[in-house]
């Protein structure tokens, strides 16, 4: 398999993840109630998301910058969520 291929899949399984936090925002903004996740867990992934998005651009490797933009996006949301509706 070529490197364009990988580079290809990892970009598109990168959105592909990072969007699979869409269903749990909208269940957090759609309840008004987030009382049952982990803000510790969220800011974690969310910090993790901002150092591997400086090491994509470092290696100016698009394939880390475009999933972890969207991975910080999803992560902020849950957050502000969080702390609209954990009460």
């Amino acid at each position: 398999m070529s490197m364009n291929i990988i580079a290809i899949l990892a970009t598109i399984l990168g959105v592909v993840t990072g969007l699979a936090n869409i269903p749990q925002i909208i269940k957090i903004f759609k309840t008004k109630s987030a009382k049952d996740l982990s803000i510790i867990t969220n800011t974690i992934f969310l910090l993790s998301s901002i150092v591997w998005l400086l090491y994509g651009f470092q290696l100016i490797n698009h394939p880390l910058i475009i999933a972890n933009i969207i991975y910080i996006i999803t992560y902020a949301l849950i957050i502000v969520g969080f702390v609209l509706y954990s009460k």
